[in-house]
Parts: structure tokens; C-alpha cells; sequence
């Protein structure tokens, strides 16, 4: 469905319910929007709905923005891969015209004007009032934010749609969205939205800490979708710096510094009996309903029985050596989760991690239950499962995974600060080493060396955002905005050896894009507007984005 049939149907709200516990409003159901927004309730029931559609976007196909990048593959990849591999994107492809990864967004978008709209009138408590309308302009930041950096220039939509003439414009700049509703949006946020720790509900902080990423964005590269490669300006380096800093010195999070056994410090984030730790600044929960669970779990493991990594046989006996005789069969996992492998782990990430490195439990490959009970799959992304499902726990299914994804988190603050201020000061200080240090040291490593030159400390920033968000959306973004896209794409390592843990060498990726190996083209370093609104919006001016 194009975006223009799907804007007009928000003129009948119809809001879904919120992918989380404390959404409890019944929503409402094909009620005009200047009739439905009338109390309190309704308010609060209408931002949810704008929530909502981050985990629709997030809870199954999202990983495509990493596709292909240095740390992440498809095993066998499916057809809604294929051309992210063989760099033959085309606006017409299924995961913009099927898979909705660009209309979801402009949902969002337009619930949250719709919200914005009709809410001030309403006769509730002024402070509260703020703090949805906060919420909302935080979301509509954030998913423009998606838009630009993803699919570059975008059209300006900021009231509700009433006549068709609000939805029909033409595409602006992505530095006026920037300028006129990203960073305007999540200053009003910063400004309004509650205080204290995040609940699943953005906050103040949250706003704070995705301005500081915005100003990150945008001191970095980009290429805009008249195929030109930019880099943004300086200033936006101090901009970076000061506002993580507020989110270091004065929030209320910190980072996660004690496990519980089996998982280390830096794993508590996505304990799935412990959500929205202190660390956790953005964080998208999931219910085990039909519809409003997440995929990723079903999506993320590489093969039924873990062959290849711990043997071509499923009889092989892998773990002799440790005292158990268990096939490689026997120790599949009771939740039987489909080898489908969409979203896999690359052994250059896995090379990554330095030895000692704690953070190396986010590329799982056995899961101890107990000194006798294992169970092994390939690589996988352990940020993506929920455990319960894989060991077969009651009521769970791979529709119904309740696992909550962390988006950002206090970590992002620390080495946003470090990047930040070494680029504009020219030289890491000691506040930036003890926010790297911090990061190593929960990880289990010794402190960086001192007296680090720029160049040197920035590539030691780089090192730890990649090992420390993998899995988080983050990669591709980091690799433009430090032109780093190409290089860090081409010749990397892509066979599992001993070295890595496996049983047996074994190459499991998409063979075609690897054979080839075409240099990441200039055009995909942003997806291309969908075909159907391109043809949509002809009349409005737009025109697809360079090289497709």
C-alpha cells in the first residue's frame, strides 16, 4: 500500500496498541481524529500508537540497513536479500514494497502529527500535556532521522493530513529536515519529556542522547541523493560533545557493571527477566501476542542442528573432548528454532574482539543450561534471542518472542562524548580516556595506552563501537559518516576456521556476493525511494535518488 492511501486512512485513526506493558488504553477503532481526541486517555493512547510503529519496523526487517556490511551476512540469503548482496538494489524490491522498511516510518510520521495537532486542545493537566507532546515530537525526530540517513531528502510533513493537498509535496533537502524538524523536534523533547530512568517511554535523556547522535551524523559524510559525497560541518563536533556530556554528568543512567553468571556485565541489557536496566536509554519491548512479538529470534539462527561450525554430520559427537557424548542432534535446542539465518554474524566481526574481550557472549555459538546440558548453533547475534523461545519455554513461539530490543543505551553517550570531543578539541582529554576506559574495563580489558595522538584515539573509538554495538543498527551508519563504507566492506574475512571455535572450516554467508565481490557502489549508500512513491509523487517534483 503506497503512502498516500496509507496517510489518508490515519484520518480514521485506527490505533494499534503499544508492544508494551504499561500501554494499557483500549485504543479506539475507526473514529475521525477530531472526534476521538476529547481526554487524557486518548492523548496518552495516541502517542502509543506512534510507538508502535518502531517495533513494526524494528521487529523483523530492520536488520537490512547492516546487510552486507563487515558484520553482517544472510545464510543462503532470501530472496528479499539477494540484491543487498549482489549490489543490485532497485526501488521496486520487495523490503520497500512488501516489507514497508520505508512506509513505516511515514506512519509513525503521521500519527505523531496527528497527535500534535489535536492534542493541545485537549483539557488535561498542562505538564502531562507536554510530556506526550514531547514523546511525539521525540518519535517524529527519530523517524525522520531514519528517513534521511537511510533514504536521503525527504518531503516536509508536519500537520495532520486533512486535505490531499498536506501530503503533496515535494522532496527537500535532508539538511532542512535537519535543521526543520530533527533537531527542533528533539529540543522540544529534551525540554518537556519526563526526567528520570527509561521505562520504555522516551525521556528527556533520550532526547539528549539522540541529539548528540544527530550532531555526530552530521559532522561526518554523507552522500545526498543528487549522488554528490559531502562531508558536514565542524561545528557539529562541540555540538556532539556537550550534549553527551549532559547525558554523562547529569542523568540518571550508568552503565551496567555486574553479571549474573552466565552473562557477562555488558549482556544484563538484554537479560530477558531484567529489562530497562539503567543503562538502557531507548529500548523497544515486545509482548507475546500474535502480531506484536518480535521475529528476530525465528530469523537469527543460522541452521537447525548448528552444522557447519560444529560439523557437516548432525551425528558428530563435538564436545567429546569436554566429557559429553551428546550428538550434535542431541544437542539442538528444545525451541527447535528454524535454520533461517537471515541476520548472521561474520567471522570478521568475530575477529574483532581482542582476547579477554567480554563482549564476545553477543556472537553466541553454544548456550550452557547446566555443567551437563549444552545446546550449539552456528553464529548467531545474541542480541536478537529471546532464550525462553530457544529452549522451548511454554507459550513461546517464533511469532511471540517477547525479547526486547536496546536501541541506545548509556554506552552510546560515553564513546559519542570520546569521538566527539577529540574531533573538536583535537586531542582526546581525560574525560574522553575514562569514557573508552569505562567501556573497555566492563568488557574485562585494560585501559587504552595513554598519550594517544587523534588519529590513533580515534581509530581506538571506532574499534569500540564496533564491537560494542554490534548487532544495534549502528554499522553502516558509522562506516558512511567516517567514510569508511568501501574499505571496511572489501576483502574482509569470511571463513570460520579453529581459530574461531569452529569444528570444521565452513564458509556460511551468501556465496554469489562474495564470489563477485563488487566494491559497495556510491548509489547504496542509500537505499532507493519505492517505486510506487516515486510514481505516486511525480506531479510533487520527485525525483529518485542518483544511480537507480
Amino acid at each position: 500500500m503506497n503512502i498516500k492511501v496509507k496517510i489518508g486512512l490515519l484520518l480514521i485513526i485506527a490505533m494499534s496498541i503499544s508492544c508494551e506493558e504499561y500501554l494499557v488504553e483500549e485504543p479506539p477503532t475507526f473514529i475521525s481524529a477530531s472526534n476521538y481526541f476529547k481526554t487524557a486517555g486518548d492523548a496518552r493512547t495516541a502517542v502509543d500508537g506512534v510507538y508502535q510503529q518502531m517495533n513494526e519496523v524494528h521487529n523483523r526487517f530492520w536488520t537490512i540497513i547492516d546487510a552486507y556490511t563487515d558484520d553482517q551476512v544472510s545464510r543462503n540469503a532470501g530472496s528479499f536479500h539477494n540484491a543487498f548482496g549482489t549490489h543490485t538494489v532497485t526501488p521496486s524490491d520487495r523490503m520497500f514494497e512488501q516489507f514497508l522498511v520505508y512506509s513505516r516510518w511515514w506512519i509513525g510520521i503521521a500519527r505523531a502529527n496527528n497527535v500534535l495537532n489535536y492534542v493541545p486542545a485537549i483539557d488535561m493537566d498542562e505538564t502531562e500535556k507536554n510530556i506526550i507532546l514531547g514523546e511525539a515530537r521525540a518519535l517524529r525526530g527519530l523517524y525522520y532521522y531514519q528517513l534521511v540517513r537511510a533514504f536521503g531528502d525527504q518531503p516536509l510533513i508536519l500537520d495532520a493530513i486533512i486535505v490531499e493537498a498536506d501530503f503533496q509535496k515535494p522532496r527537500i533537502s535532508a539538511e532542512d529536515i535537519y535543521d526543520q524538524v530533527i533537531i527542533p523536534d528533539l529540543q522540544f523533547a529534551e525540554e518537556n519529556c519526563r526526567d528520570g530512568l527509561h521505562d520504555g517511554h522516551i525521556t528527556k535523556w533520550t532526547a539528549k542522547l539522540l541529539l548528540s547522535e544527530v550532531y555526530l551524523t552530521r559532522a561526518g559524510h554523507r552522500r545526498t541523493s543528487q549522488g554528490d559525497f559531502i562531508q558536514g560541518d565542524a561545528s557539529n563536533w562541540a555540538l556532539a560533545r556537550d550534549k553527551a556530556k549532559e547525558v554523562i554528568d547529569d542523568s540518571p543512567h550508568s552503565l551496567n557493571t555486574v553479571g549474573d553468571g552466565d552473562t557477562p556485565a555488558y549482556g544484563m541489557a538484554w537479560e530477558d527477566d531484567a529489562p530497562f536496566t539503567d543503562e538502557s536509554i531507548l529500548e523497544l519491548s515486545y509482548v507475546p501476542i500474535l502480531g506484536q512479538g518480535s521475529w528476530l529470534s525465528r530469523e537469527s539462527n543460522g541452521d537447525a542442528f548448528g552444522r557447519g561450525y560444529w560439523g557437516a554430520n548432525p551425528n558428530v559427537r563435538p564436545l567429546e573432548s569436554e566429557g559429553n557424548n551428546s550428538t550434535m542432534r542431541e544437542m539442538r535446542f528444545p525451541g527447535t528454532p528454524p535454520g533461517v539465518g537471515v541476520q548472521l554474524p561474520t567471522p570478521d566481526l568475530y575477529d574483532a574482539f581482542e582476547d579477554g574481550d567480554e563482549r564476545i557472549w553477543s556472537i553466541m555459538t553454544r548456550y550452557d543450561v547446566s555443567p551437563t546440558e549444552t545446546y550449539l548453533c552456528q553464529p548467531t547475534f545474541r542480541k536478537f534471542i529471546d532464550i525462553t523461545y530457544y529452549l522451548g519455554g511454554e507459550g513461546s513461539s517464533f511469532q511471540y518472542t517477547d525479547s526486547n530490543l536496546v536501541l541506545y543505551r548509556y554506552a552510546d553517550a560515553l564513546l559519542i562524548y570520546a569521538e566527539a570531543q577529540n574531533e573538536a578539541d583535537g586531542a582526546p582529554n581525560a574525560d574522553a580516556y575514562k569514557a573508552v576506559n569505562d567501556i573497555r574495563n566492563r568488557a574485562g580489558l585494560a585501559d587504552l595506552a595513554p598519550a594517544l595522538s587523534q588519529s590513533d584515539f580515534r581509530n581506538a573509538v571506532w574499534q569500540e563501537r564496533r564491537v560494542e554495538f554490534n548487532a544495534e543498527f549502528k554499522r553502516k551508519f558509522d562506516l558512511i559518516r567516517t567514510n569508511r563504507l568501501v574499505s571496511e566492506t572489501t576483502n574482509i574475512n569470511l571463513d570460520w576456521t579453529a581459530e574461531q571455535g569452529s569444528v570444521t572450516d565452513y564458509r556460511n554467508c551468501y556465496t554469489p556476493f562474495y564470489n563477485n565481490r563488487p566494491a559497495w557502489p556510491d548509489n547504496e549508500w542509500l537505499f532507493p525511494i519505492p517505486q510506487s512513491e516515486m510514481e505516486l509523487n511525480i506531479e510533487n517534483g520527485w525525483v529518485q535518488n542518483e544511480g537507480y
